[in-house]
């Protein structure tokens, strides 16, 4: 079977399928990066144990921690499952160690290091680094070092920076150290730091290209116009969304106040790209991209991402011609439509099982019965038409 692919942010089961189709799938919209009130404490990841390939080895030791009754019952579980997800992670590809225990740093004091000014685009000659274009460095609140961004503070350290607490920054055109601003206040320098500035969050942009705006009710900066503009903010999902979808989405309480169901990165303060599908749940872009490669089903509730009317009837036709052994013929199935969220009865198959109400195929197997279980609860009429 072939999945259906995206284009335009737009699933596409077939080659027939209408540009009305493509415009009714899910708008993007982008967000800045914030930083939230509360210190980030990063999770250790657990240590991956060698590859159990002797299935009664694996079962010998997972007895044996069920038996140890020093560990409680959180303890056990991460232990058994640290021990059911070793042959994976070892084969996953080691990642480079990052220096996460920087020194505190002298607040008062400068070293060499902190004076060399760091570049976006150095043969350009535009200050910053390569996540922002700006003249500045910042001091970290917490440790006292000097970084161009809190990203490049936080890629090297054990701890994040919360950036609406950074009160100091250096000028990299004459080092001068001053209050966080948009403009250099020394006399002899005076030069603008950058185009954006926003006092709330902290955050210094350059890039002639970007919009950016505060969004108060987010508390964040985000890309665009601006409210009113390019974007509104839904009081409901408590998030800005493009303004194209002003009353015309599905709200979902507190939506993007979640993680990513690909890859798990929280999507409020996320700085990657990020969708609304047409069931109403968010999701990156690009992993959404990589993820319809093999699934037509939202990963959080499995509604259909698009109008698959052309993919089901591909599959009706393909069932024509490939009917089920006649030892099935009196055997259905209790299923339940993701899509209209209602139950039916449906003609067993080893894959497919047909909603009887919106005719889909997105449907999960609840029970598989025999028709004389169903007689007494499904019309002659409803059966002969299955058969």
């Amino acid at each position: 079977m072939q999945f259906p692919t995206v284009d335009n942010l737009s699933v596409s089961p077939s080659s027939s399928t209408t540009e009305s189709t493509r415009q009714s799938f899910s708008e993007r919209y982008s967000l800045e990066d914030s930083d939230s009130d509360q210190d980030y404490c990063p999770r250790k990841e657990p240590k991956p144990l060698p590859p159990v390939n002797d299935q009664s080895e694996l079962r010998r030791k997972i007895m044996d921690i069920q038996k140890d009754s020093k560990l409680s019952a959180s303890e056990k579980a991460k232990q058994m499952q640290n021990l059911m997800s070793g042959g994976w992670m070892a084969k996953q590809p080691k990642q480079e160690p990052v220096l996460n225990r920087i020194a505190h740093g002298d607040f008062n004091t400068l070293t060499e290091q902190d004076l060399e000014p760091t570049f976006h685009n150095k043969e350009l000659g535009i200050y910053g680094c390569k996540h922002y274009q700006r003249a500045t460095k910042l001091q970290g609140h917490c440790c006292g070092r000097w970084f161009a961004c809190r990203f490049c503070h936080d890629e090297v350290s054990d701890h994040n920076i919360v950036r609406n607490l950074t009160t100091t920054m250096m000028c990299m055109h004459c080092n001068k150290i001053q209050p966080a601003g948009q403009d250099c206040i020394n006399e002899e320098c005076g030069k603008r730091i950058s185009k954006y500035y926003c006092k709330e969050c902290k955050l210094w942009d350059d890039d002639p290209k970007k919009n950016i705006y505060h969004c108060y009710e987010c508390g964040i900066c985000r890309i665009g116009k601006g409210l009113g503009q390019d974007y509104f903010h839904c009081q409901k999902c408590n998030v800005c969304m493009a303004i194209s979808l002003k009353g015309r989405h599905k709200c979902i309480e507190r939506n993007l106040e979640s993680d990513c169901p690909i890859c798990g990165e929280y999507m409020f303060t996320s700085t990657t790209t990020v969708i609304f599908m047409p069931c109403g749940h968010c999701i990156h872009y690009k992993c959404h991209q990589e993820y319809i490669q093999t699934s037509y089903q939202c990963p959080t509730c499995f509604k259909s991402l698009a109008n698959m009317t052309e993919y089901f009837k591909r599959i009706d036709a393909m069932l024509e011609l490939h009917k089920m052994p006649s030892e099935y013929q009196n055997t259905f199935s209790e299923v339940y439509c993701n899509d209209c969220e209602l139950k039916s009865i449906a003609k067993y198959h080893f894959l497919y099982h047909k909603c009887d109400y919106c005719k889909g195929y997105n449907t999960k197997v609840l029970n598989t019965i025999e028709k004389n279980v169903i007689d007494s609860h499904v019309s002659e009429e409803t059966i002969s038409e299955l058969e």
